[in-house]
């Protein structure tokens, strides 16, 4: 039997220590993931954001923290999730329009929302509710077109964000009515004013907050933008049916800072995967004002790049100013 100097024995067991720690990665995730939603908390996109973090977590194996970092209609937090490093650790959850916006909402000529983003896939989509008071005598959409052509200063439509007011610009422009845009802080304070009468009609997306008021009898739903009939609005009508080709869809994705490598961005999209099948996460869509819509990928960067063409034609034609 041959023995091994003590030279030789000493460099075999350093080899043995040393050999796991030299060839092994760390697998991801190693702690905790930092998950920001860009609008406050309570709202449905909020709710969202945190059945899909508990979900994951048992997929991942690491919790996943909801921060609400608001400010500047979802710019702020949107750019911080753009500005953290690509390693995984921090996640956005948003609606895709507010995304794509930010360049004009900000003025940050450095942000591209195809390059500056990665998407990871696309979670849910919904329309957007044209909601009247109970008290108008208006029950459909072509009863709206009427009522709103009688009135001589235009009508006032309630409603918070970017998103809503092009939609607002486009549907005045294609139905041919003067639909004029009052902006409020978020959905809320635009429906306590459609309440309170300070405006008549407001344009909101759905919630469980609008259905709350919709089932107590205080205001009612005569036009939805989805291209058919929605689950989110029972009943009622698409406008498209009307106004042929006013289709407007808000799809709420999960993205990572741009460069994400491609082996994280699938772990990611897994647990994600196994979040939505999850067999109550089409009902906790639904409650908070959303249809369960799971796209990849390269389906969510397809209509990014079709929805950023979309935009920018509507703001050539239209007097909206967004940023101003």
């Amino acid at each position: 039997m041959m023995l091994m100097s003590r030279r030789q024995w000493t460099i075999s067991a350093a080899a043995l220590v040393a050999a796991p720690w030299a060839n092994a990665t760390p697998t991801f995730p190693t702690r905790p993931i930092r998950l920001i939603y860009n609008y406050a908390a309570g709202g449905p996109g909020d709710a969202v954001a945190r059945y899909l973090a508990v979900r994951m977590a048992t997929t991942l194996g690491q919790p996943l923290m909801v921060e609400n970092l608001t400010g500047g209609n979802g710019v702020v937090g949107t750019l911080a999730a753009a500005r953290a490093p690509a390693d995984g650790y921090t996640l956005l959850f948003a609606p895709l329009p507010g995304v794509l916006l930010l360049p004009l909402l900000a003025r940050d000529s450095n942000f591209n929302p195809l390059k500056s983003l990665t998407p990871i896939a696309n979670v849910g989509s919904a329309p957007l509710l044209i909601i009247v008071r109970s008290d108008l005598e208006v029950n459909d959409f072509p009863g709206f077109m009427a009522w709103a052509r009688k009135q001589p200063a235009g009508v006032d439509v309630g409603g918070g964000g970017s998103i809503v007011e092009i939609a607002t610009a486009v549907l005045a422009r294609e139905a041919k009515l003067k639909l004029v845009w009052v902006p409020f802080r978020g959905s809320p304070p635009a429906m306590q004013a459609l309440l309170a009468g300070d405006v008549k009609v407001a344009f909101l997306a759905p919630s469980a907050m609008v259905s709350g008021h919709i089932n107590s009898g205080k205001v009612k739903i005569v036009g939805v933008t989805s291209q058919d009939e929605s689950v989110l609005a029972p009943g009622v009508a698409p406008i498209a049916r009307h106004v042929p080709g006013f289709v407007q869809q808000v799809n709420y994705g999960m993205w990572a800072p741009g460069g994400l490598p491609s082996e994280i961005a699938g772990r990611i999209q897994a647990a994600l995967v196994d979040a939505l099948k999850e067999p109550d996460m089409a009902e906790k869509l639904q409650i908070n004002g959303m249809v369960k819509d799971y796209l990849d990928a390269a389906a969510v960067a397809q209509i990014a790049r079709r929805e950023d063409e979309s935009i920018r034609k509507v703001l050539a034609t239209t007097s909206i100013k967004v940023g101003e």
